[in-house]
């Protein structure tokens, strides 16, 4: 079975840590990653002869990264077996959990009513309040890294007669978050970002022995 790409987000203070999952209806046809050297201190000294001229060959941190591609969401599927959520809404409530990820996190006015439902307060947010959520992206077993969605364009391009629509296609822009990027109470963020470096470093180990098989 093909694996679907997704990106898991925890950011529900009503949920706490059951996090929010947005499959991939259909995956990217590409995958675009965008790498940029970190620029040292002392690269400006560097740069005009001064004594800092070591510092080109220093990086404290590893290479920026980022991921850009095109994701694609259609009704047709749950309009054609008459689900009720499609039938109702078509896909803005997955357009929406995407525009979420992009919401800082605050009081939660689903959370909030009910709270007040059954008689008490939700329980506290899975990150702090003011931080946008955290967001993990999956891409196949070995590649699973905390980001953070830096753009988001949404084209809505077929909508039913209520206007919602019902084909769209999301350009998102995500920059991998590193180790030293993360507070250090975001366990599961810093211990994602270390496992996606470590299996990076393990796959180009690799890349020796896979030599002979690619007739190299």
């Amino acid at each position: 079975m093909l694996l679907k790409g997704m990106l898991i987000s925890y950011s529900d203070p009503l949920l706490a840590l059951i996090p929010t999952i947005i499959f991939c209806q259909y995956n990217p046809a590409d995958v675009t990653r965008t790498f940029s050297a970190t620029t040292p201190a002392g690269a400006s000294t560097a740069a005009s002869g001064g004594s800092g001229s070591s510092s080109a060959r220093t990086a404290p941190i590893p290479a920026g990264e980022e991921y850009s591609m095109k994701l694609e969401f259609d009704a047709t599927d749950g309009l054609a077996s008459e689900g009720p959520l499609t039938t109702a809404f078509g896909i803005a409530p997955r357009l929406a959990a995407l525009e979420m990820l992009m919401q800082p996190v605050g009081s939660s006015l689903l959370g909030g009513l009910v709270g007040k439902l059954i008689g008490g307060k939700p329980k506290g947010h899975a990150i702090p309040v003011g931080r946008p959520p955290l967001t993990l992206f999956a891409w196949g077993p070995t590649r699973i890294t905390p980001v953070h969605v830096k753009s988001l364009v949404i084209h809505e391009t077929a909508f039913d007669s209520l206007l919602n629509p019902i084909h769209a296609t999301a350009d998102i822009g995500l920059t991998v978050l590193r180790t030293a990027d993360l507070p250090k109470d975001e366990k599961v963020a810093r211990l994602a970002a270390d496992y996606y470096r470590g299996a990076r470093e393990v796959k180009a180990v690799l890349q020796l022995p896979q030599m002979l098989e690619l007739g190299g």
